[in-house]
């Protein structure tokens, strides 16, 4: 039996007599960007064996000790004595605190980088976690604008600690990298434009990779300072996987109103995207990974899988295997699925 642990952040209502799902649909009760800290255990199952949630409490001397220093500390730890990365992942619409944590468990178990399992923290928001057509979708989208002030606190947080109270022999040597899955992309653009707004100087390369899987985001993101043409000063490279056939997003354009996605084609100006910015089509292996939606490849698919992993360990885009270069695209397609 293999255990692995998830930490987590999240601005979810803790329901601390609820030992189902700890954490629920609405916000946290000292405001949306109040955070919790914590982590969970997994064995072989989809739902956590523990859950612990760190306490906001004061020492022996009455100075107040935060979930996020014992977090921080924690995680801290665990990339030193593992020698191991960190991914930070952003789930998406509809998906309860649990299933945040079982996603983000099933990242640690299928992405490994040099043979090494990954930490895993779980940004989760209060997504509703059930599926009521429209309802469902413009209450989680009001949702994750509003959970950017969360994420961008959680961000200054890190930022402070890696740059400020890590001393020089406190460095791991791992990566830190951030994935962002459907809506989570929308929760991710308004985290940056907060930390814009509140600390400008704050936007620095904290993180190796930025990867966004299925992004329900306008495809023009890259093109406006007022969503995501800033991320890439936040990493190395941002990769963007996209899937022409995503009937999640198809949704999402046709009956909300959107825009044009860029988690289906991908962006809408390919000559005038930064050269940090790869792009990697899907459509070859999405309908195996998920035959429903098309939606949910990023973590269904060992192609998937193994071309993050690749991607996290630093390779360039033309060293990685099972990709085909489509020049008037300026993107790279998986080829297939592997066996």
């Amino acid at each position: 039996m293999s255990r692995l642990r998830v930490h987590f952040a999240t601005n979810r209502n803790h329901l601390s007599d609820n030992k189902f799902e700890i954490f629920g649909k609405a916000f946290n009760p000292d405001g949306v960007a109040a955070l919790r800290y914590g982590y969970a255990d997994f064995d072989d199952g989809p739902r956590p064996t523990a859950v612990e949630v760190y306490p906001e409490e004061a020492d022996e001397n009455g100075f107040k000790v935060k979930g996020s220093d014992r977090f921080l500390r924690d995680l801290h730890q665990c990339m030193a004595g593992d020698h191991s990365d960190t991914l930070v992942f952003i789930h998406g619409f509809n998906v309860s605190f649990i299933g945040a944590l079982a996603a983000g468990a099933d990242l640690a178990r299928e992405v490994r980088i040099d043979g090494r399992a990954l930490n895993v923290v779980v940004f989760s928001w209060p997504s509703d976690g059930a599926m009521i057509p429209l309802m469902s979708y413009y209450s989680d989208r009001e949702d994750a604008r509003a959970s950017g002030a969360a994420l961008a606190r959680a961000y200054l947080r890190l930022k402070t600690f890696v740059t400020e109270e890590l001393g020089p022999n406190d460095y791991c040597q791992r990566q830190l990298h951030l994935l962002a899955h459907s809506m989570g992309v929308y929760v991710l653009r308004n985290g940056l434009q907060a930390v814009v707004s509140k600390e400008p100087r704050s936007l620095v390369r904290l993180f190796d990779q930025i990867l966004l899987a299925a992004p329900d985001e306008d495809d023009d993101c890259f093109e406006k300072d007022d969503k995501l043409k800033l991320l890439p000063y936040m990493g190395r490279q941002v990769t963007v996987y996209f899937n022409p056939r995503d009937r999640a997003l198809l949704i999402s354009d046709k009956t909300k109103a959107n825009p044009d996605r860029l988690g289906s084609d991908g962006p809408r100006l390919v000559d005038l995207l930064p050269k940090k910015v790869v792009l990697v089509d899907c459509r070859n292996i999405a309908s195996g990974a998920d035959e429903l939606s098309q939606h949910s490849y990023y973590i269904n698919s060992r192609a998937v899988s193994q071309d993050i992993a690749a991607v996290m360990l630093g390779l360039e885009p033309d060293m990685i295997l099972n990709r085909e270069f489509l020049l008037a695209k300026r993107a790279w397609r998986l080829v297939g699925e592997l066996t």
